[in-house]
């Protein structure tokens, strides 16, 4: 899916399917990158004249809700999970290898730095989950990551002019 395709569906349905759309990408479900919802988010917002103070903060919440849920499960189930994606899918171990690392290296910190780097950030709450990260740190550490990430990206789309 392209950026014109993600404006389309993104026009149609606004705030509904963004939060949807966030939600689920922060789980890992989307098979559509931030790098694409987040500036497509912008660009919509810039054509539709939507709030985007509102909308930040509606991908926000969802991106934090998602990840939380993510923990959660990464928490309970995650050894299994990362065993499981990690022997079956080999193109994600380089990923997960250097979430793994980074995480051994920085600790909770590793959920702020690691929502900035875009092969890392998908991964972050399978890794906490698994640490047994405290769930306080995690949210703290990825509520500020994510912040920083989708204003970003956001803003790319809202200001860069694109015409579509």
């Amino acid at each position: 899916m392209d950026i014109k395709e993600m404006i389309s569906v993104l026009s149609s349905h606004n705030i509904y399917i963004i939060f949807i759309i966030m939600f689920l990408e922060s789980l890992n479900l989307t098979g559509i990158p931030s790098t694409i919802i987040l500036p497509a988010i912008g660009i919509l917002i810039s054509l539709n004249n939507l709030s985007i103070i509102k909308i930040l903060l509606l991908t926000i919440f969802a991106s934090i809700l998602g990840n939380i849920v993510f923990y959660f499960i990464s928490y309970k189930f995650g050894s299994k999970i990362y065993d499981y994606l990690y022997n079956k899918f080999p193109k994600l171990q380089k990923c997960f290898d250097k979430a793994m690392n980074m995480s051994n290296k920085y600790g909770t910190k590793i959920c702020l730095f690691g929502r900035l780097i875009p092969s890392i950030r998908s991964w972050i709450s399978l890794v906490a989950g698994i640490f047994k990260v405290k769930l306080m740190d995690f949210i703290l550490y990825s509520s500020i990551g994510i912040f920083i990430w989708d204003i970003l990206l956001i803003l790319v789309g809202y200001l860069i002019p694109i015409k579509y």
